[in-house]
């Protein structure tokens, strides 16, 4: 609960931050979507459930809007070690925008990747439409089973890039990268060798410092060139691997070295504006959002030197 509290009041700063990234700057009067950089006008519910995957478990963290009717469902993989509680800003700003999260812990170093790829596509086939279905519970009726996107960080971005990819081909409509990792590390198909016929919109915010934990030889830019269009690729400026979740809930982050010069909370805070843009892009229909985020601050953030882009 402390760590969640903490993820809660690291938002505040991100949210402070994050608002000039949609500022006009030196007479850009760029056309702007919905301010995803604060939180946006549904109330939200946080809860938790079980998932059973054959012979093993697992508990989901849910963050749902609480407005009557079926939302869009966002699902978030952490990096290898890393608690949901590091990314409840991402659950809390999907939410407050209409989109339900729902984040794990990363099972671990002795659990490899293709589990956690199963995992992912365990819980979109049968356990969201079981979820929606059921007579009671936090997503009963609640779930739109046909706008479904996917997301991760570190060893998760590669994981839900191979869901989405292969087993959940046809089933989802968008992948979202944070500084995936694209390792052999743990096993599993390569991200890079797949990610170029998952037939979706993707998109992907990259560390451009490469370290221990992010291999310039396996880094967002690998999986980036193996994609086809439509894909976006932004780099946040002099940032580390790390710095796309929650610090304060950070699991031995210290081993991540370089760690990066950029302002950690600036980082994180454009991490979770451009996430829930993309998805408010690709599950809510919000097209202001523009293919390559100018709708959401692009410019201004560009202009500030805190990203680059690239696009195809």
């Amino acid at each position: 609960a402390a760590a969640i509290d903490a993820a809660s009041a690291g938002d505040a700063q991100a949210d402070a931050l994050v608002d000039v990234g949609g500022a006009d700057v030196e007479g850009d009067a760029a056309p702007t979507a919905a301010d995803y950089g604060l939180a946006g006008p549904h109330a939200v519910a946080k809860s938790t459930a079980t998932v059973v995957v054959g012979f093993s478990s697992f508990v989901l963290h849910i963050w749902a809007p609480t407005s009557s009717g079926a939302h869009p469902v966002v699902i978030l993989s952490p990096g290898l070690q890393q608690p949901a509680a590091a990314y409840a800003v991402y659950g809390e700003r999907l939410a407050s925008h209409g989109i339900t999260a729902l984040i794990r812990d990363d099972p671990g170093a002795f659990v490899t990747t293709p589990v956690v790829s199963a995992d992912i596509a365990a819980v979109v086939e049968t356990w969201l439409p079981a979820a929606h279905a059921a007579p009671s519970g936090p997503l009963a009726g609640k779930v739109d089973l046909d706008h479904i996107g996917l997301a991760g960080h570190s060893r998760g971005g590669k994981a839900s890039a191979v869901a989405a990819s292969v087993d959940l081909k046809g089933k989802v409509l968008g992948w979202f990268g944070l500084d995936p990792i694209d390792s052999v590390v743990l096993g599993g198909a390569l991200a890079r060798d797949v990610i170029g016929g998952a037939g979706i919109p993707v998109a992907m915010l990259g560390a451009a410092v490469s370290g221990a934990c992010s291999p310039a030889a396996d880094n967002y830019e690998v999986i980036f060139a193996a994609s086809s269009s439509p894909a976006v690729s932004l780099t946040a400026v002099g940032a580390g691997h790390v710095q796309f979740e929650q610090a304060s809930a950070c699991v031995l982050c210290a081993l991540c070295a370089p760690a990066g010069s950029a302002d950690g909370a600036v980082v994180l805070a454009l991490s979770v504006r451009y996430l829930t843009a993309f998805f408010a892009r690709e599950l809510i229909g919000d097209t202001s959002v523009g293919a390559g985020f100018d709708g959401a601050g692009f410019a201004a953030d560009a202009q500030a030197g805190w990203v680059t882009r690239t696009m195809k």
